[in-house]
């Protein structure tokens, strides 16, 4: 890009000698009444809306608000200063104006309006369209000369030979109080701006804005940009005094402007302009089709110069935000697009700005949805289990309803384009899917029992795992966008996709899921994204990926929380670039000690631990703290796979100082116990999107269609539901034993919430303390995985006699009850008995913990 041109203070300063011009004195400045002129304007003129350019902010990192004057009367701008000069101009005085053809419109027009008699005098080279636009007004068009000065030199003779009233585009006191109008309502519109780049040719709108900011004494800084083949003001501000520059063509040839001798713009530019830019025709065209390309706006390389200024700031690091730009003039004629369209662009930046070589995965938008207030858990009204399958059963049957639908569009799609395909494949797979539906209408019966839990379950899964199968039967991974005979796709919006659609990228599936989860999490989408992955390992691959891209220097420190899940743990410590430091307490002002003694880059933490003695960590308190003492920046890692949807969007939000990234597996409590599939979840601030994207997309860790088709569909307030029912059973089940006075020297039963747990106070505060409860053997040999293993079989033995269900099995956050010997997996770690509650009645947990109280006893009979 062309270097930015800076004023210094030797060429702000007035020159005394030939051609100088005199320095804008306070009286001068008064005699130029904004506040007349906005009262005189209401009503008349549109007030323009304010539109944030976030496709640009993404380019520049800082917010960008476009005032949007190419929808103004006559399309510019310019209809303020015409109309401000010409209400109560005498109606026997003929006006002439001389204009590149914007400022020549808004004259005719509102002559035309206010019943006065006006010429228009424009160059040979003005815009065609400006020309047949003044025509239809009813004014004299006279065309002199092959520039703007030329027309301006030639209107004045006329005006001084016959008395017509000359206005001039910039030039003139009213004319840019009406134009000093468009920064009032900026203003007022988005008062926090803090820079305004402007589209400067003879600085009739640079000095209107500049006055109506100082007018409402606001310290918002004032940049200009222009040409660089005619940077008139700009060269005059070097040269210290109104400078001629040479004519030559121009992209903005609203800008192509050569100041008037006396023009009070050079003065006011002395002292209300910051700097001005110079701008390249292919900057000046890039502008244009980067407002059509992101907005369907059109506006003329004039009005859209100050897009590409801002970039050019950013690129510099001096861009100060956020930023108010007038988009000014929208009036362009369809050659002249055609031109901008097929202008031989070579700058990288402006080819990724246009999107002519695809776009990057950073610079795409973050797509998100506004969501209510979440569902806060105290106000879930409980419901039975059963009612909530039954839903998940009929949305079920809604989506293979759909999916039916779908290859009747691909069968009548397929036959109108004379593509090849095989009925009999297609007609199978349909055969299965009506199947699949009566299936489960009759499995909603099964729903209201218990034992019948078991059949409407695995109708569930079945009918979800028919649903996968039957999308991803004539789906392909990298589907056709475009074909002559053999159709390479199932979903027709792969046809003419102007996206890569590879399904390593991402599918529709996936981003169903993600806003599924943002909305079950509680989070608010302007601050928070969540990336979903293949599994909870998955997405501490990702989170480890950034963190060693994007925040971790060699010889970092990376703090370890008392517990971790011990692949994390062992991915951590491999690493051999930074340095870890455990800490061993559960206790918040310890975990603070070592942050301040280690000075951490990076912190991992559990709320819970998947141990035995179930230790909870205040992750609120310690993040509070944390952010009060200022001792960052630090990443903190949360894994919430433990107990989901236990901490807020508030308790969650990063700064500055505190940056949290949260992930979880969503193949346990996410999966509403189905076990479809391995999934897991990040969820990060908003702006890390892009980074997140690229990393899941490079390192393969993402939920691949199938799997996400198998993904339950549901919402923030029936996961609480459950969630309730699956801790309210656990709470039950650990009360029960731990009441039984005979167990009392046998065995140790761990739940959060028991009166006698160490962290009782915490876990007391949370919407619940997830579905395990463990025990403790205080026989030594009593933890054994063989002495384990034989009290489970008896476990099962008794409930089975019973009638009761119950699986041996790893994990948890299933509908029917686990039990394990836990932590087998884990090195060096000792088995223990873990009791995973399940989602049934209550009555039915109880007459489990009986059994599983006669289980123990027996062993305690058998003790010697």
């Amino acid at each position: 890009m062309a270097h930015i041109g800076h004023l210094s203070e030797q060429s702000r300063a007035p020159t005394q000698g030939a051609g100088a011009s005199a320095p804008v004195r306070a009286g001068a400045l008064a005699s130029i009444d904004v506040f007349a002129a906005r009262d005189r304007l209401k009503g008349r003129v549109i007030h323009t809306p304010m539109r944030r350019l976030t496709w640009l902010e993404r380019f520049v990192g800082v917010p960008v608000w476009a005032k949007l004057e190419c929808q103004q009367r006559t399309g510019s701008f310019k209809f303020r200063g015409a109309l401000n000069k010409l209400l109560g101009h005498p109606h026997d005085r003929k006006v002439i104006a001389a204009s590149a053809g914007n400022h020549g419109l808004a004259v005719a027009e509102v002559a035309a309006q206010l019943g006065l008699a006006a010429n228009i005098c424009i160059p040979t080279t003005a815009s065609r369209l400006k020309r047949e636009r003044i025509l239809a007004t009813g004014a004299g068009l006279i065309e002199h000369g092959s520039s703007l000065e030329q027309a301006i030199e030639h209107a004045l003779a006329l005006s001084a030979r016959r008395g017509w009233t000359f206005i001039s585009p910039y030039n003139d006191r009213d004319v840019i109080a009406g134009n000093a109008t468009i920064a009032l309502e900026m203003l007022a519109q988005v008062p926090d701006l803090r820079t305004f780049i402007v589209p400067v040719g003879g600085g009739g709108l640079i000095s209107g804005m500049s006055l109506g900011a100082r007018a409402v004494d606001h310290s918002v800084k004032i940049i200009g940009c222009e040409p660089e083949r005619y940077a008139s003001l700009g060269e005059s501000l070097r040269q210290g005094c109104i400078t001629r520059v040479v004519h030559q063509p121009t992209m903005a040839d609203g800008l192509a402007v050569n100041l008037e001798p006396d023009s009070i713009t050079f003065g006011l530019a002395q002292e209300l302009v910051d700097e001005i830019l110079p701008l390249s025709e292919e900057e000046l065209a890039a502008g244009t089709l980067a407002v059509l390309t992101h907005e369907s706006l059109l506006v003329e390389p004039a009005g859209a110069a100050a897009i590409i200024a801002c970039m050019r700031l950013a690129a510099e690091g001096r861009l100060t935000g956020p930023v108010g730009i007038p988009l000014a003039g929208g009036n362009l004629h369809h050659t002249s697009l055609a031109r901008i369209q097929r202008f031989p662009y070579t700058s990288d930046e402006l080819l990724r700005l246009l999107d002519l070589r695809g776009r990057r995965i950073r610079d795409m938008s973050v797509a998100h949805s506004k969501l209510e207030r979440p569902v806060a858990a105290d106000e879930i009204e409980v419901s039975d289990g059963g009612s909530d399958i039954c839903m998940q059963i009929e949305s079920c049957i809604a989506e293979l309803t759909v999916v039916r639908s779908e290859f009747d569009d691909f069968v009548s799609y397929c036959q109108a384009q004379n593509l090849v395909i095989n009925t009999d494949v297609v007609a199978s797979v349909v055969r299965h899917v009506t199947d699949t539906i009566d299936c489960l209408e009759r499995a909603k019966d099964d729903a209201a029992t218990d034992e019948g839990r078991v059949t409407a379950e695995a109708g569930l899964r079945w009918g979800r795992h028919i649903l996968a199968y039957s999308r991803r039967a004539l789906e392909w991974c990298s589907p056709s966008y475009f074909q002559s005979y053999a159709p390479q796709f199932f979903d027709l919006g792969a046809q003419d996709s102007p996206t890569v659609n590879y399904e390593r990228y991402e599918s529709p599936e996936v981003q169903r899921i993600e806003m599924q989860l943002m909305e079950v999490l509680g989070l608010d989408a302007e601050r928070y994204a969540i990336t979903v992955t293949s599994s909870g390992m998955a997405a501490y691959t990702l989170i480890e990926s950034f963190l060693l891209r994007e925040r971790l220097q060699p010889n970092d420190v990376v703090l370890i929380g008392p517990y971790i899940y011990f692949e994390a743990s062992q991915q951590l410590e491999a690493l051999n670039s930074v340095k870890i430091e455990w800490c061993k307490s559960y206790r918040v002002d310890d975990m603070l000690q070592h942050v301040e003694q280690h000075r951490p880059r990076a912190v991992f933490i559990d709320p819970l631990t998947n141990t035995v003695d179930q230790r909870c960590f205040d992750v609120s308190g310690f993040l509070h703290q944390l952010r009060a003492r200022k001792l960052g920046p630090i990443t903190v890692v949360i894994d919430g796979t433990m107990l989901p949807c236990c901490l807020s969007g508030d308790e969650l939000v990063s700064d500055p100082d505190v940056e949290v990234i949260y992930y979880e597996s969503c193949s346990k409590y996410l999966q509403l116990g189905l076990d479809a599939s391995m999934a897991g979840l990040v969820a990060h601030p908003v702006m890390e999107r892009p980074a997140f994207d690229i990393l899941r997309r490079n390192t393969g860790t993402i939920l691949y269609r199938h799997s996400a088709l198998l993904f339950p569909t549901y919402d923030r307030a029936a996961f609480l539901r459950r969630m309730h029912r699956i801790s309210r059973n656990a709470r039950r089940i650990a009360e029960y034993c731990y009441g039984v006075d005979e167990l009392k020297d046998l065995v140790d039963v761990v739940y959060p919430t028991l009166p006698n747990h160490p962290d009782h106070d915490i876990a007391s505060k949370l919407p619940h303390a997830g579905g395990c409860v463990t025990f403790d053997l205080r026989d030594p040999g009593g933890n054994y995985r063989d002495q384990l293993e034989a009290l489970i079989e008896d476990f099962i033995h008794r409930a089975r006699a019973q009638s009761l269900q119950i699986t041996k099995g790893v994990s948890f956050g299933f509908s029917i009850p686990r039990v394990s010997a836990a932590s087998a997996m884990a090195e060096n770690t000792a088995p223990f008995l873990r009791f995973y509650a399940g989602d049934l009645s209550l009555e039915f947990s109880e007459r489990l913990a009986s059994l599983l109280v006669e289980s123990l006893l027996v062993m305690k009979d058998q003790t010697p």
